[in-house]
């Protein structure tokens, strides 16, 4: 097995290990801790990203924003917390240095905030849903399982170039086998979704496929615009940004799908 593979299966390992616990075993509480943690990490490498481009944001202040945005995220305030961003974002630029780039640094900023904070942050009010224990897993096992199948089927298999001048390294064939991976694991979710119908996990998990690979590819042009290779330094994962990329754009449509399906 390669080093690197191998590095990756372990420290991918370890994350599964954490997941279960937090998910099924942990209190809330460490539940919510472990997302606002992995979601300040992520907002940091974001915007970590952003200063590459000589864009001056306020880390500190972004990252403070982001940990109130996910502190009133179960309430149902994070709109607060948005147009409070804002506003404080703004004052900040008033600073004669920072005044010329003050639009697209407060954009970028709340931007991080509602791609990192608010998306991810959706977690927590699946996590209080009815089966929301079950759900949260579901929402992690398709995107994540298909993650790998994408990684395993386009490192066998890949030949033809999905989107080069985005993600150099993803191909059609990837594409094709983390799009089944995914149905074929909200297919068996009926295991312990037993009182969701087939037919829901089934689109749920075409949807999801899309959705987690068009977040893969998001992320990815993120960091090819910023010129990085990966968001952080997690051996055998890149960062924690690169981590969550496949569940940014799919975890509020899960939600959303819970309540309006009712399932």
């Amino acid at each position: 097995m390669e080093e690197p593979l191998k590095k990756r299966l372990i420290v991918s390992a370890v994350f599964v290990a954490m997941t279960f616990f937090t998910n099924f075993a942990a209190p809330f509480w460490f539940f919510f801790s472990v997302v606002q943690v992995l979601s300040a990490i992520g907002l940091n490498e974001f915007l970590g990203l952003v200063q590459k481009k000589n864009i001056p944001v306020n880390r500190p202040m972004g990252l403070v924003l982001g940990a109130l945005l996910v502190f009133f995220i179960p309430s149902g305030q994070e709109s607060v917390i948005l147009a409070l961003a804002c506003l404080v974002l703004f004052v900040m630029h008033f600073d004669t240095r920072t005044q010329d780039q003050a639009l697209i640094a407060t954009a970028l900023t709340v931007f991080g905030l509602i791609y990192v904070n608010l998306f991810f942050g959706y977690l927590l009010k699946i996590k209080v849903l009815p089966h929301g224990a079950a759900w949260v897993f579901f929402s992690i096992l398709l995107a994540k399982g298909g993650d790998a199948g994408a990684y395993f089927t386009g490192k066998r298999f890949g030949r033809t170039k999905l989107i080069e001048h985005v993600s150099p390294n993803k191909s059609v064939e990837g594409a094709i086998g983390g799009f089944l991976t995914a149905l074929a694991l909200a297919i068996l979710s009926k295991l312990y979704l037993p009182h969701v119908p087939l037919i829901h996990l089934a689109l749920l998990g075409c949807l999801i496929a899309v959705f987690s690979q068009f977040g893969d590819l998001a992320e990815s042009l993120i960091k090819r615009n910023a010129g990085v290779k990966d968001s952080g330094e997690v051996p055998g994962l890149g960062g924690i940004l690169d981590v969550l990329d496949s569940l940014l754009l799919t975890v509020p449509f899960i939600y959303y799908y819970i309540l309006v399906a009712r399932i």
